[in-house]
């Protein structure tokens, strides 16, 4: 039923993290599906980086793919998977990293809701709208 899953998460999530990748190796399990994890790193923090050097902004994103490859090998059952990292707005980064795999399921958790979730919308609620793939929300 899928066949490559997009994982989008945050590294420096916890327990969040542990339980969002609990699921997807049970999805992988189920369906024999591709996972890739992804972190979105906003603008805003590259831009930080590049003030100092190009390296720096290198530097950043091995860091936060290492991290991700680091996570991946603490669950059984996701420790095969690719690790992405983008930049950019948050929902944006998901999407395109969903299309650059061909990911027929895009994999993330929301928090529960909050005031501010009603003014200015979640990033699970807006990958949700604009995906052209299955999304599955884990709440929080």
């Amino acid at each position: 039923m899928f066949s490559s899953i997009l994982v989008a998460i945050d590294p420096d999530a916890g327990a969040e993290a542990t339980k969002l990748l609990a699921v997807a190796a049970e999805l992988r399990r189920t369906f024999g599906s591709a996972l890739t994890l992804a972190t979105v790193m906003p603008d805003w923090s590259v831009m930080l980086r590049a003030q100092r050097s190009p390296v720096a902004v290198r530097q950043f994103f091995e860091i936060a793919e290492a991290r991700l490859a680091a996570l991946a090998h603490s669950v059984a059952g996701v420790d095969e998977a690719q690790c992405r990292v983008e930049s950019g707005f948050v929902y944006r980064g998901i999407l395109n990293a969903a299309a650059s795999v061909s990911a027929d399921l895009i994999l993330l958790s929301s928090p529960a809701p909050r005031w501010q979730n009603g003014l200015f919308g979640t990033t699970a609620s807006r990958v949700a709208r604009q995906s052209s793939c299955s999304v599955f929300v884990i709440r929080d």
